[in-house]
């Protein structure tokens, strides 16, 4: 059998520790797979085990995040990262299979890399965030990226810009994960427990942090039907995405919105599926986009952003999405337009400078004036202060709600739809695709793929990071909502 390691900064619930915990199970039966990660505490550089699901972590805490792991040189953390690989096979393991190792959050984490490498050992490097897509906090500077190793990548925009960077297609990958269906509670278990009941929440399955864009859901809320609300289910972890989140569940409850925060504390989301008309989507960006996929699922619609990157490696595989819209459009004239302006402004040139790219402010005008052509701007583009004065006088007004369906006439059947005859054929043949096209059988098929050519082709290639980073940096996708 094939033996393969993960690896990973931490093995915290949800995201990246998600998609390990089912490549390890799409692998059971093929290989024996062990995971590193590093979620250990400072000083504590001893190997130690981590319950994972119904598996173990081996920790080695050199790998986690800065501020958290201890202070070693690399070549410490890289020397117990064999230990650990040799106190469960004493020959060593066929190949490492890192996650997300481009962004900087370890800030020796390359270098490690590259020790292990000079070792023989060959790596696939799996990436689902790029730094390069407005994320400068987390972008190597000076380090360039690991040369001559597999990459694997989870959307066919990636997979092209890379290949553009300067990988080569027998040493880059794309590798979709899969989805695992969600499972509402039986609808007779649930009426024991609450009775007679109807659906009465359009359901936001997140935790709200910055680039799920929550100001729009709750903007969206002002349309719903009378006594239909959104349902937000978790808060942020990370400290830089609580802010943001406590100023929209503090505004929408000064405004007596129709909104409800962190339903997924109080009950596990599988008991409030049966009491959904439907599901959300405002987020600004994805990588995979399971947000797209999981509410067929469960027997759900979705409405919502297109983000259209995404949606299209879907689209392709006969998956249908009917209630997705491109942009919100709010007239102009509504919002103090020159703070909005500066605002923006400020935003795209704080982040050029951050990852020490030149701006021609020739450019930004230009975009300025698309960004706003027909005396209309897309919701997100709009700082959160002046996005909540704007949500104000939408309660406020009919004349501004008549405006906003002028400019948006989806917005008159944003709900209403879901619950038609043709919504439910939809439903059941998306659920049909999702579940022959992501399922973990496909899986297993594409992770065992890809390891026999990291093992049998050797790669000579790099990546052009200035390249890259000029790829990702587009002024028009700078949205204040997800900042």
């Amino acid at each position: 059998m094939l033996r393969v390691v993960f690896l990973h900064y931490h093995a915290k619930p949800g995201g990246v520790s998600r998609v390990i915990q089912q490549q390890m199970e799409a692998l059971q039966d093929d290989a024996e797979c062990i995971f590193i990660a590093g979620n250990g505490i400072p000083g504590d550089g001893a190997l130690r085990e981590v319950g994972f699901g119904n598996r173990k972590v081996l920790i080695v805490a050199g790998i986690g995040y800065d501020g958290i792991r201890p202070e070693e040189p690399p070549e410490c953390t890289a020397s117990q990262i064999l230990k650990a690989i040799e106190s469960q096979w004493p020959i060593g393991c066929d190949l490492i299979h890192v996650h997300n190792p481009l962004l900087k959050k370890n800030r020796h984490f390359l270098s490690i890399l590259n020790i292990l490498q000079n070792k023989g050992i060959p790596l696939l490097l799996q990436i689902h965030d790029t730094a390069e897509d407005l994320r400068p906090g987390s972008y190597y500077v000076e380090e360039e990226y690991p040369r001559d190793c597999h990459y694997g990548v989870i959307n066919s925009r990636d997979y092209h810009l890379f290949l553009e960077a300067g990988l080569k297609p027998e040493g880059l990958h794309l590798l979709p994960n899969s989805v695992t269906p969600l499972i509402p509670l039986a609808q007779t278990q649930q009426a024991k427990v609450k009775g007679h009941f109807k659906p009465r929440f359009v359901l936001y399955p997140v935790r709200a942090i910055r680039r799920k864009n929550i100001g729009e859901s709750i903007l969206l809320s002002c349309f719903f039907p009378r006594g239909i609300r959104l349902g937000i289910t978790l808060p942020p972890t990370s400290p830089s995405d609580y802010p943001s989140y406590e100023g929209w569940k503090g505004f929408a409850l000064s405004e007596e919105l129709p909104v409800m925060f962190e339903l997924g504390l109080a009950r596990p989301l599988s008991d409030w599926i049966q009491e959904t008309l439907c599901m959300i989507t405002t987020s600004i960006r994805e990588g995979f986009g399971f947000t797209f996929l999981e509410p067929w699922t469960a027997g759900k619609g979705l409405i919502g952003r297109r983000i259209a990157h995404v949606v299209e490696n879907f689209e392709r595989q006969g998956i249908e999405f009917p209630d997705l819209y491109a942009n919100l459009h709010i007239p102009t004239d509504c919002i103090p337009l020159d703070q909005a302006k500066a605002r923006w402004e400020g935003m795209v040139r704080e982040t050029y400078a951050q990852y020490g790219i030149p701006l021609d402010p020739c450019t930004l005008e230009t975009v300025w004036n698309r960004i706003t052509e027909g005396g209309r701007i897309d919701f997100p583009y709009l700082h959160p202060g002046i996005a909540k004065r704007f949500i104000q006088q939408c309660k406020g007004s009919y004349r501004i709600r008549k405006r906003l369906m002028e400019l948006n006439p989806w917005l008159g059947t944003l709900i209403q739809k879901t619950s038609s005859v043709e919504t439910q054929k939809v439903i059941d043949r998306n659920k049909g695709r999702i579940l022959s096209s992501y399922s973990r059988e496909r899986y297993r098929e594409r992770l065992l793929s890809v390891y026999q050519k990291v093992l049998t082709i050797p790669v000579q290639h790099s990546i052009d990071k200035d390249h890259l980073l000029r790829s990702f940096l587009d002024p028009s996708m700078f949205y204040l909502g997800g900042m």
